[in-house]
């Protein structure tokens, strides 16, 4: 089956990340690390956490006082750390 595909007007950066991708070695991992990806851009998309702020009114800024927002930009920032290292 022949398949012919539109080039989308795509940035470089796009481009290396959909190469990345499709270079990983084992579908396990390509199927996690889409599942993953699918969940981080949510995460960007919507930005807040879904529980309730201090305030009792669910979360709606990343900069909040809410823990778990929080801890997600933490590990966020560490994992960009250890890419620079890597």
């Amino acid at each position: 089956m022949s398949q012919t595909i539109d080039r989308p007007e795509l940035s470089p950066a796009e481009w290396k990340l959909i190469q990345d991708l499709r270079s990983l070695p084992d579908a396990a991992l390509r199927d996690r690390m889409q599942t993953s990806l699918g969940e981080l851009l949510f995460f960007f998309r919507t930005p807040r956490c879904q529980g309730m702020g201090i305030e009792g009114f669910p979360c709606g800024d990343p900069r909040s006082s809410c823990e778990d927002c929080h801890q997600i930009w933490d590990m966020l920032d560490r994992v960009a750390e250890r890419s620079k290292k890597a």
